[in-house]
């Protein structure tokens, strides 16, 4: 059992940087921490000036939310942070849920995997009276392994997230745009996610796919925009609305107490007249829909989409939602094993021939313990060292069966994608280029560049705004450019 110092009641969670996304768990976990008493700090990691807040906050516990493409400088972080100050230290997220022998990294104390915020309830009780963490469900520790506790069924018993401790304290508060999650989990298993690994883990708990009510999702966002400011929100659901019955309910109530404008994500085998009719009524804007590849084959037996639909019904599914006067996100994976460069360039076709205003593509990255990383090593299509500590969906491939000169063209067209779907007249000269041209540090800039103007003129649109818009551009370049091109963050 790990020694705890004396416990003063204050934690702080500590973040590496702050993007455009809204710190939901860390927002759910500081309503549970000031209901049972303690005092959560939200910082954003500094190495200049951590020192005056431990100081200052003297905190008793440390916290750290961390997806796979985080967890190496959080650690890194949490050692540097060890050698200097006392404190307990708990790692939460994602990579903890699907990676927990992290544990056993160096100066790591606690990881809870799994949904947190009854865990972390009992936690911070136990923490303070001096009792034994060493028994707590969804825990582990060095000698510890305790198994998860049944997630809340009913997503509304939840608190209501704390937004405050992260909007009062970063640029997020200021932002006209703002994410909300009306549910949690998926009903679908695609290959390249780890949602397939969280369904496991609570296999035979009842399901997997949740979602507040109506009515809960309404007052939350009411009471940001009471205290707030909020121009636009993106809905993070993995899919939004999966009920229409939930959808009609919604639909006739956001656009009377709300009446922001919004994105969301859909999927095409849901996709119909009544639903974007519904969507449209609400005050929706843009939809996000992800083809991921126009070959059938590639999309049923190696991403597992179960979506059988053929590229015409795709295509004309793209074309119902323009037709309600919403403008479209279409999303492609590159770089999928046995994929050639006709496959890439029919789903480009398809999402230009679709209408959409504005087209990614991600390369390939297969995650450990997802079942695309499983069919790769089954190939033999898996480098000798898969390096997954980088953001590595905006990097080259790295895996066996593509050519250097395959990857170096998958990187180039992913730069060039948005430029070629919303300019398709530009598309014979870029696609040439992307096949003839070395990748070039460039492109990364034209490619945030496209993002950035396509995105605010057409996805996450906002009235004037300049000033913020261009804020946001510099923000987004500082971030994603760096992203590009695989550049380390130096935080220590």
């Amino acid at each position: 059992m790990t020694s705890t110092p004396a416990v003063n009641k204050h934690l702080i969670f500590v973040t590496q940087y702050v993007d455009f996304i809204d710190h939901f768990g860390t927002a759910f976990l500081s309503a549970v921490a000031k209901n049972v008493g303690w005092t959560p700090h939200f910082v954003v990691f500094d190495q200049r000036t951590i020192g005056e807040v431990m100081e200052r906050v003297k905190p008793s516990l440390v916290c750290y939310s961390a997806m796979s493409t985080d967890a190496p400088t959080y650690l890194k972080i949490n050692r540097w942070m060890k050698e200097r100050y006392q404190f307990v230290s708990l790692m939460g997220g994602t990579h903890p849920t699907y990676f927990p022998e992290v544990i056993e990294e160096e100066g790591l104390d606690y990881i809870c995997r799994g949904e947190g915020e009854e865990f972390f309830a009992e936690f911070l009780n136990t923490m303070a009276a001096g009792g034994d963490l060493e028994k707590i469900q969804n825990l582990w520790s060095k000698t510890t392994r305790n198994p998860v506790r049944h997630p809340p069924s009913d997503l509304d018993d939840l608190p209501m997230p704390d937004r405050s401790l992260i909007f009062d304290s970063t640029d997020l508060g200021k932002s006209p745009i703002k994410t909300f999650m009306a549910s949690r989990g998926c009903p679908f298993s695609c290959a390249y996610c780890h949602n397939n690994s969280l369904k496991e883990l609570y296999s035979g708990f009842g399901k997997h796919y949740r979602h507040h009510s109506v009515d809960r999702v309404i007052r939350e966002i009411a009471g940001v925009k009471a205290k707030y400011p909020l121009h636009f929100i993106k809905f993070e659901d993995d899919l939004f609305a999966a009920k229409t019955s939930w959808l009609r309910e919604f639909s006739a109530r956001y656009k009377q107490e709300i009446g922001v404008p919004f994105n969301c994500l859909q999927r095409f085998e849901i996709v119909n007249d009544e639903r974007v009719r519904l969507l449209k009524e609400a005050g929706c804007v843009s939809i996000s829909m992800s083809i991921e590849s126009a070959n059938p084959r590639i999309r049923r037996d190696i991403l597992t989409r179960d979506m059988a639909l053929t590229n015409d019904q795709i295509r004309e599914r793209l074309q119902l939602i323009k037709s309600y006067g919403l403008n479209v996100m279409t999303s492609q994976i590159l770089g999928v094993p046995t994929s050639t460069l006709e496959d890439e360039r029919i789903g480009l076709e398809l999402s230009i021939s679709g209408g959409a205003d504005f087209a990614g593509a991600a390369i390939l990255f297969p995650f450990p313990r997802t079942a695309i990383h499983d069919y790769c090593e089954r190939e033999g299509l898996l480098p000798d060292s898969l390096e997954d500590s980088g953001v590595s969906l905006q990097q080259m491939s790295q895996l066996k069966g593509f050519t250097d000169r395959e990857r170096a063209t998958q990187w180039n067209l992913s730069n060039f994608w948005p430029t070629m779907c919303k300019y398709p007249l530009l598309k014979p000269f870029l696609w040439w280029l992307a096949q003839n041209s070395p990748p070039l540090g460039i492109y990364s800039l034209v490619h945030v560049l496209a993002k950035s103007y396509l995105y605010s003129k057409y996805i996450f649109p906002i009235k004037g705004q300049l000033p913020t818009k261009f804020r946001m551009l510099g923000k987004a370049l500082s971030i994603e450019v760096r992203q590009k091109l695989g550049l380390e963050r130096k935080i220590i």
